[in-house]
């Protein structure tokens, strides 16, 4: 009997143990260490406010690190594009939010927080472009380009009887 108790005593004691123990982290081991070891070392200190996007999968938050130069100013930049994705609204037009993540990478040296609206509505479009640095640039002309009301016909005569 006694026996029975100090084994019933140890188990509580080890699930009581088990239930305590708070995990911070939401990446298992093997994927902080991927992504550690292909970061850039001036990107280990960014680290930690990326991880705290709860948007970015290990996949995305390792792309960032490793092929995006990080600073404070494109972390907020960063934080605010993954509040602008809808997922319904890019996941209709086939697009993920890796693919969204990427092409935020591959435009963070031109995006601020005036023209992500903007960059919002070209990611929106069917395209394979993830360089819109001309469109980033220059958002006059695009958006003035964009309420062109010109008629435009894809043939050259028109006969009406």
């Amino acid at each position: 009997m006694n026996f029975k108790k100090v084994i019933t005593n140890l188990f509580s004691v080890l699930f009581s143990t088990e239930c305590r123990i708070n995990s911070e982290f939401r990446f298992s081991q093997n994927e902080l260490n991927e992504i550690i070891s292909n970061s850039k070392k001036e990107n280990l200190k960014y680290f930690k406010s990326l991880s705290n996007i709860k948007q970015l999968s290990a996949f995305d938050l390792s792309y960032l690190m490793s092929n995006v130069t990080l600073d404070e100013k494109k972390i907020s930049i960063i934080k605010h594009a993954c509040r602008l994705f809808n997922e319904k609204e890019f996941q209709s037009l086939g697009q993920t939010y890796s693919d969204f993540i990427f092409r935020v990478s591959a435009n963070i040296n031109y995006l601020n927080d005036d023209n992500l609206d903007l960059f919002k509505e070209l990611v929106q479009c069917k395209n394979e472009l993830y360089d819109f640095a001309y469109a980033l640039k220059n958002p006059l002309r695009v958006l003035n380009k964009k309420c062109d009301k010109s008629f435009s016909y894809a043939f050259e005569n028109v006969f009406a009887e």
